[in-house]
C-alpha cells in the first residue's frame, strides 16, 4: 500500500449534512456530529443512510470529536478528505511511482511563485516543473469530473501555469481520482465553463494534464491506473448532484 493510514477509521451512517463543514451521522445507535473537510457539493454521495468511516481527532480548538473521511458509493470508497490527496501525492512522489516526475528528485510542497502557492515545486539540477494537484470525488457514468462547485481558485492557477508555460517553464494538473471507478476524465463544464475552458486553454499551451484513479480502502490509499481525458465533451451529471 502507498500510503496506509496512521489511525483507524470507524463505521458510521450519514443522517444529513446542515452546512459545509458539518454532517451529523448515527453511531452505535447515538448521534454524533462530525467534521466535512471537503467543502464541495458531495450531493451525490452524501445521502442519507450511506455507510461512511471517520476518524476520531479531538482538539481544543475543534467543534466536533470526528472527521469524515470515507463515504461507500457502491462498491467503492470514495475519499472526501481533501487533506489526503496532497499527502499521497507527496508519497508517491518520493517513492517515484508517478513515472513522469522521476527525473525531479527534489520535491517541495506548497512552493510560492509570484501571488500563487502551488501544491509542488519539482527540481533537478537543470530544470523546474510546477505542479497542481486537485482532488476529484465527483464521478458520472464512470467519468470523473472536476470542479463539483466553481472554483476561482482552481482557474487562477491554471491561468498562472500558462502563463508559466509561456515562459518556457514547464507546468502541470495532476487530477487524483479519490476512488477506483472513473475510466476517463472531463472538466466539469455544467458546474464550471471557467474553469473548464482555462483548463482546455491551459492543455492547448502546454500545461500537461495527468489523471490517476485512486484505490481506497479502509486501511490506506494506493495509486490505480492512468486515465484518458477529454476537454471538448460536456458530460452529464450524476441526478443527485446539483448544478
Amino acid at each position: 500500500m502507498d500510503f496506509p493510514f496512521e489511525y483507524p477509521l470507524y463505521p458510521a451512517v450519514f443522517k444529513e449534512r446542515p452546512n459545509r463543514f458539518l454532517a451529523y451521522l448515527e453511531k452505535e445507535g447515538e448521534i454524533i456530529a462530525a467534521h466535512v473537510p471537503d467543502p464541495g457539493r458531495l450531493k451525490e454521495l452524501l445521502l442519507p443512510g450511506v455507510d461512511v468511516l471517520i476518524r476520531h481527532n479531538p482538539g481544543p480548538k475543534r467543534k466536533t470529536d470526528w472527521t469524515l473521511t470515507l463515504v461507500r458509493k457502491d462498491k467503492v470508497w470514495v475519499c472526501i478528505n481533501t487533506t489526503l490527496p496532497n499527502r499521497f501525492v507527496l508519497e508517491l512522489l518520493h517513492q517515484k511511482k508517478l513515472p513522469e516526475f522521476r527525473e525531479y528528485p527534489d520535491v517541495i510542497p506548497e512552493s510560492t511563485h509570484g501571488n500563487s502557492r502551488f501544491d509542488f515545486q519539482l527540481r533537478n539540477e537543470t530544470a523546474t516543473y510546477w505542479l497542481e494537484v486537485k482532488s476529484v470525488s465527483l464521478v458520472s457514468n464512470a467519468v470523473g469530473l472536476f470542479p463539483d462547485a466553481p472554483t476561482v481558485r482552481g482557474t487562477k492557477h491554471l491561468r498562472h501555469l500558462t502563463e508559466l508555460v509561456s515562459k518556457d517553464v514547464r507546468s502541470g494538473v495532476l487530477f487524483m481520482v479519490q476512488r477506483s471507478d472513473a475510466i476517463k476524465f472531463s472538466p466539469n463544464w455544467i458546474t464550471d465553463p471557467v474553469f473548464s475552458q482555462a483548463l482546455k486553454t491551459a492543455n492547448e499551451s502546454g500545461v500537461e494534464i495527468l489523471v490517476y484513479t485512486s484505490m481506497i480502502s479502509p486501511q490506506g490509499i494506493s495509486l490505480g491506473k492512468k486515465l484518458s481525458f477529454d476537454l471538448d465533451n460536456e458530460y452529464p451529471l450524476p441526478e443527485n448532484s446539483h448544478q
